[in-house]
């Protein structure tokens, strides 16, 4: 599958998106989508102003009269993850089951040979994948390679994804077209132990904690009385990567006139690099890299905080329950430094699918109903790409942490969600940051003189990674 360039200079809302409309009544033969029904234009010369096409929000089940085992869709994935989902859907839709097959690779999301494996299925098996699911960081792997539909093509509307968040939309788009989905928002925060903010702050109250870490400055400032009261502000050095990662002003990879790829590092990395190298030679943290047994001990040791997002809250740190040292309830979120995003997974329909309307209702389903969406959130506990569901999980208390204590997260991440911006990105962000952060490590532990020279590092090794870019 080939990788084109992409910098994401989308600026766009959702309602900017070029879809075209779709009835959702055809049974969609196989190769084809039926476009929405137009109004036509009137006979009438003194009334032929331009009449608008009628808003179209949803997609009605297709009709399964006639469909034999050509029309039967494959779902790949990586995981389980998606299946769990659609057999939610698959639930109140059973008429479908029959004509969809889900093939768990058992493999790692964010790696290529996740990629190479459905190029591989896509080109030779005799079970072509119709549903693609895509990691965060590999996602422009699939949208920019021409061998997907795009929403547009397939019948999704701007009025169906309009409660989607715009970074997701970001994520998704490639030269101005929506070219996959998403159910789920990955919005950041900060996780702070309680117990600690009472001794040290005097207060663990979201507000209080949220004015002592709402900027670099903040944090740093705080951090030093944390460490004064002998505790650590972080596990690790490498737990801002993702929040500070996501705060690029341009994007790294652009494009001139005549198609050459240029490497072009903004100020995120070199703020990334001086900051998380204040975090290790300052004793602000006990050195761990992010997810090691180290990282995941601190739950119930000395650490304040953690940078974290929806998955951690209800996964990693609600393992503590049952130990000797449980610090279960004992942790609160705030918004934190900056805003940021950790993950996502995106679904692609390949161009060739024998039954794209079957595609276009599943993806409408998991992606836009918003029922459906509430459903998955109040059962799985993701905080689903939907502003409208999410904040009737928040009315209802659907979304509540127990490792929270009184702290309901939901009410932060819907905050949070609106402010993410991945308006700069470009397809090899996922690979740089990997480089970005293993150059952290190394130049914090004294591999680097300087910052300057970790950044000059980062440059020999994308280019090296990725020969097809110039690098300045």
């Amino acid at each position: 599958m080939k990788k084109r360039f992409c910098a994401l200079s989308i600026t766009m809302i959702m309602t900017a998106c070029s879809f075209t409309a779709c009835s959702g009544k055809s049974n969609g033969a196989a190769g084809s989508v039926e476009p929405a029904a137009t109004v036509p234009a009137t006979e009438n010369a003194q009334t032929s102003e331009a009449v608008e096409e009628p808003v179209i929000t949803a997609v009605d089940a297709p009709v399964t009269e006639g469909w034999d085992e050509s029309r039967k869709i494959f779902i790949y994935s990586w995981n389980d993850d998606l299946k769990v989902r659609l057999d939610m859907v698959l639930a109140k839709y059973p008429q479908y089951r029959d004509y969809c097959e889900y093939i768990d690779l058992n493999m790692s999301g964010p790696d290529e040979d996740y990629v190479k494996a459905i190029e591989e299925a896509m080109k030779n098996s005799d079970k072509y994948p119709s549903i693609i699911p895509s990691d965060d960081a590999l996602t422009a792997s699939f949208t920019e390679s021409g061998e997907v539909l795009s929403m547009d093509e397939l019948g999704i509307t701007a009025d169906m994804y309009s409660s989607a968040y715009r970074y997701t939309v970001e994520r998704a788009s490639y030269n101005g077209n929506l070219m996959a989905l998403t159910w789920q928002a990955t919005p950041g925060c900060f996780v702070y132990r309680t117990d600690i903010a009472e001794l040290v702050l005097g207060s663990s109250d979201p507000q209080t904690v949220q004015e002592a870490v709402n900027d670099w400055d903040a944090f740093f400032a705080t951090a030093d009385r944390i460490k004064a009261s002998g505790y650590k502000m972080l596990s690790g050095p490498d737990d801002i990567s993702y929040a500070a990662l996501d705060q690029q002003t341009d994007p790294w990879i652009t494009v001139s006139a005549d198609g050459t790829e240029l490497l072009s590092l903004d100020d995120s990395i070199s703020s990334y690099f001086e900051n998380s190298k204040r975090l290790y030679d300052g004793g602000y943290t006990d050195r761990t890299v992010m997810g090691d047994s180290g990282w995941s001990a601190n739950f119930e040791d000395d650490v304040f905080g953690y940078f974290g997002y929806p998955e951690f809250v209800y996964n990693s740190i609600a393992t503590t329950e049952d130990s000797e040292k449980s610090t279960f309830g004992k942790w609160s979120i705030c918004r934190g430094p900056v805003s940021f995003h950790k993950g996502g997974t995106y679904l692609c329909v390949g161009r060739e699918t024998s039954n794209p309307a079957l595609c276009r209702f599943l993806l409408y389903e998991l992606c836009c109903d918003k029922d459906m969406m509430y459903e998955i959130s109040a059962k799985t506990s993701d905080f689903v790409n939907n502003s409208e569901a999410m904040e009737q999980i928040l009315a209802d208390g659907a979304g509540k942490a127990p490792v929270l204590g009184e702290c309901d997260p939901v009410e932060i991440w819907l905050a949070v969600a609106p402010e993410i911006s991945l308006d700069n990105g470009s397809y090899l962000d996922g690979s740089l940051k990997e480089i970005v952060i293993r150059t952290a490590a190394e130049y914090n532990s004294g591999g680097f003189k300087s910052v300057e020279d970790a950044v000059e590092h980062v440059k020999e090794e994308a280019g090296k990674t990725h020969p097809q870019i110039m690098v300045d």
